[in-house]
């Protein structure tokens, strides 16, 4: 009875190694489990064949499963050397070839094993006491064993060191993990010390694999092959950067110094362990990335010793090769700084903005008045001399194009300022050119340059007036510029698919395809000579596209050199609206 009762604790040891065999080999492609899969195959057939020994009776049976035990255990020794190579990230070195010549010792002595009943080089004697196989080893088994237990206690070696550089809180099962794993070599050694012992020792180490392989299914469990790193590198406790490491299970498993003043007004000393609902309550947004493992970046505020600073978190989900996501990992910058120098940028952008409007009204509202005492001056023409009357042009137009300047850096500075909002409303647009041409009249007339414009009464655009009247006068104001003496200006209109395309066309001087590539270039403000010597500043181009895109439209030009330019630009259809 108590023979069966061993058999068949023995054969539940067995199949639950198995069962955790085949959990192992679902992680296979993770660091340190493919080869640590295979110690666990050894240790199947180890099993087994200690089972099938026991339960037989003739000699030759039970020679041949012992021969199968020490088969498996010899394999045990260079996969347990690949697995610890492993998981410190040394085995990308290990090409085919040294592969093979790590295997060729233990291929070896298992040919040795196998051909023991004919060479004897293994066992000095071989014989049956009370039914349990004895063997004595020769001196050269003794010693090849030697070696391989030499080879297996480094191996623990740097798994204890392995285990001293992971979390304080992860080293208790990786304690038990060797501790268990080291029975069945401790078993081998004492069978090799005394044979006799053989009988009983045998279940023994079944029973202590199982145990040690509970242990390993515990690690499997937090997936801590996947996602605690193999050592606790100093630089990262050392770095200006958090780094906290979150399970697909919500538990904190990492996280390095610079995180501990976060949470310590919270009264988590300690935060490897923590359940991030209970960390990170007062941060929804972080909390919910690392619950539902989504990546993403945000901002929070925290204290750190009594000092609130700005932090940018970045959370990135942790997977294997199968996309299988097995938890988060959230890195902390401080940006208080940064936030600080923004403030005080946006304050002085204000002050910035303040002063130049206030500038440019007492700049523009001396000028508007100039401009009108110049207007009632050409009125009355007939009343000065030829000579006066010419230096009354020239005074005209040195003020009208310092007039036009001021309102295109005006309207230059507007578009540029950030959150600028114009006012759209539906706008009959004859009107509008009408308007605009009568600002230009006084230097059209002087060129003798006529305006046409073919634009079907009623149309409208829909934009902010004020913006669209300023891009009129601009293609307005370079179509005279650009005309000769005697010169058309010809302005039209045409509906498209919820759009009024606008012409403006002249007949002067073109441009060449140089020109008309470079003439929107934004890091270029180059201005040409007028045909009667006009200058400018070569803003009014850039004004005008911005506030035409501001309105939801387009601008662009078709010209040839010497036959005139025509600018286009869209709107939208203000019947529309």
């Amino acid at each position: 009875m108590k023979e069966i009762t061993t058999d068949l604790a023995m054969v539940v040891s067995v199949v639950m190694m198995c069962m955790l065999l085949a959990y192992a080999l679902l992680y296979r492609e993770e660091r340190g489990v493919r080869y640590f899969a295979w110690t666990m195959a050894c240790r199947v057939v180890y099993a087994v064949s200690v089972i099938i020994e026991l339960n037989s009776e003739s000699l030759s049976t039970k020679l041949f499963f012992r021969h199968m035990e020490q088969t498996a255990l010899t394999f045990i020794v260079p996969f347990m050397v690949l697995c610890v190579l492993d998981l410190f990230g040394k085995d990308e070195g290990l090409t085919l070839r040294r592969k093979m010549l790590i295997f060729s010792i233990p291929v070896g002595w298992n040919l040795l094993i196998w051909t023991d009943p004919y060479t004897g080089f293994i066992n000095r004697s071989i014989m049956l006491v009370d039914g349990q196989l004895e063997l004595t080893k020769s001196p050269f088994s003794i010693g090849f064993n030697l070696f391989c237990y030499m080879i297996l206690g480094i191996c623990v070696f740097f798994l204890v060191l392995y285990v001293r550089n992971v979390r304080i809180e992860m080293r208790k099962p990786w304690v038990w993990v060797i501790v268990f794993g080291c029975m069945t070599l401790i078993m081998e050694m004492v069978k090799l010390a005394n044979p006799k012992l053989s009988s009983w020792l045998l279940p023994i180490t079944v029973f202590c694999g199982i145990f040690g392989l509970l242990m390993l299914w515990v690690i499997f469990r937090n997936k801590l092959f996947s996602i605690v790193p193999m050592a606790r590198n100093v630089i990262v406790e050392t770095m200006q950067e958090g780094i906290l490491i979150v399970n697909d299970r919500g538990k904190v498993i990492e996280s390095n110094a610079y995180l501990n003043p976060l949470f310590e007004h919270q009264g988590h000393i300690i935060v490897a362990g923590r359940n991030v609902g209970e960390l990170l309550r007062e941060w929804p947004q972080w909390l919910e990335a690392c619950q539902r493992m989504e990546e993403g970046s945000f901002e929070i505020n925290g204290n750190y010793e009594d000092e609130t600073k700005v932090l940018m978190v970045k959370v990135y989900t942790l997977g294997n090769e199968r996309d299988r996501k097995l938890g988060t990992v959230s890195i902390l910058f401080d940006i208080t700084e940064k936030q600080q120098r923004l403030e005080q940028l946006a304050q002085l952008n204000r002050m910035k903005d303040q002063l130049f409007t206030v500038v440019s009204h007492d700049i523009r509202d001396p000028l508007a008045v100039q401009i009108n005492l110049i207007e009632l001056l050409e009125e009355d023409k007939d009343a000065f001399s030829d000579e006066h009357y010419e230096t009354i042009g020239m005074l005209s137009g040195q003020i009208r194009n310092t007039y036009v300047l001021v309102l295109n850096i005006l309207g230059w500075f507007r578009g540029q300022k950030e959150g600028v909002v114009l006012h759209p409303e539906s706008q009959d647009l004859p009107d509008l050119i009408w308007e605009a041409y009568r600002m230009l009249m006084i230097r059209s007339e002087a060129k003798f340059v006529n305006l046409h414009i073919d634009v079907e009464d009623g149309t409208r655009i829909y934009a902010d007036r004020e913006a669209i009247m300023m891009v009129f006068r601009n293609l307005l104001s370079n179509a005279i510029k650009f005309s000769n003496r005697g010169g058309l200006i010809h302005v039209t209109a045409e509906a498209s698919y919820g759009r009024i395309i606008i012409a403006i066309r002249d007949h002067g001087v073109g441009m060449s395809e140089e020109q008309v590539k470079d003439l929107f270039d934004d890091s270029r403000f180059d201005s040409s000579i007028g045909t009667d010597g006009e200058r400018g500043t070569g803003l009014g181009l850039h004004v005008s596209r911005q506030f035409v895109r501001m309105s939801g439209g387009d601008i662009w030009v078709e010209s040839k050199l010497g036959e005139g330019s025509t600018f286009y630009f869209s709107l939208m259809d203000g019947m529309k609206r």
